[in-house]
């Protein structure tokens, strides 16, 4: 058996699961496509390209078209026949069009199998459909659509939330400081876990202030943002609000419940 050749071919064969998956972890999910063992790849690629394979294999002969087997199966063994090229290179532009027709339809497929998914809250009721970023369902506040979540909004939903407030417990050279603030973003390490949090309209106070009688205990700090490294972070409370209009037309922010 030729390796290279072998390879090559199993690559091909590997690929529409490698582009499924690829349209598959995309935007808040995408870190997840890089983070993963070798054979947590290798069976997260392989199941899909099979299903596709299969699906491609019986739905091109619709369209007048035949995958003949004993090529590839000739291709495989340690002699190959001449024809066998020659029936390939005859055939080449219907290769052409075969693979590029599958990996779009592997890409699609991917993209609005997240899509679906992700519309009907599937990866919030079943934790086998969850992708592993927790840090989005917490900064989302969609971990209080999970079945076993701690906290059950009664009244609202998270889709309700407008903003989140953040305390974050900071150790500096100066000590140990509080800062507070609205959240604007983050950024993942490449170990899926919180590498940056960004607030904005953030103030400060140092904790020990807690326990003085200074008038004023915070400082606000001038600026748009605020990025925090989390490996400085001893912990983060998360308050989620969301914005209600007083019968005098005034905007006021209510937790939600």
């Amino acid at each position: 058996m030729n390796v290279a050749l072998s390879t090559f071919l199993l690559f091909i064969f590997l690929l529409p699961g490698i582009v499924f998956r690829r349209f598959y972890y995309t935007e808040q999910f995408s870190k997840e496509y890089f983070k993963q063992t070798f054979w947590e790849v290798f069976l997260s690629t392989l199941i899909p390209s099979l299903i596709i394979q299969i699906i491609w294999f019986f739905l091109v002969q619709l369209f007048g078209y035949k995958v003949d087997l004993l090529i590839i199966g000739n291709l495989l063994s340690e002699n190959p026949q001449p024809s066998t090229f020659e029936n390939l290179q005859n055939n080449s532009l219907e290769i052409l069009v075969y693979h590029l027709t599958i990996f779009t339809f592997s890409s699609l497929t991917g993209y609005y199998l997240k899509y679906f998914i992700r519309n009907n809250k599937l990866d919030r009721k079943y934790k086998l459909l969850r992708f592993k970023n927790n840090w989005h369902y917490i900064l989302s506040g969609e971990f209080f659509d999970f079945p076993k979540s701690s906290y059950d909004l009664t009244k609202d939903k998270p889709e309700k939330i407008d903003y989140i407030f953040i305390d974050a417990l900071v150790q500096t050279k100066e000590g140990t400081i509080i800062y507070e603030g609205i959240f604007f973003g983050y950024e993942l390490s490449d170990k899926l876990g919180l590498d940056t949090i960004t607030l904005r309209e953030v103030r400060r106070r140092k904790l020990q202030d807690d326990y003085s009688n200074k008038k004023s205990k915070y400082y606000h700090i001038p600026g748009h943002i605020l990025v925090l490294k989390y490996s400085e972070i001893i912990n983060l409370n998360f308050s989620y609000y969301k914005l209600d209009i007083t019968q005098d037309n005034k905007v006021v922010p209510v937790l939600i419940e």
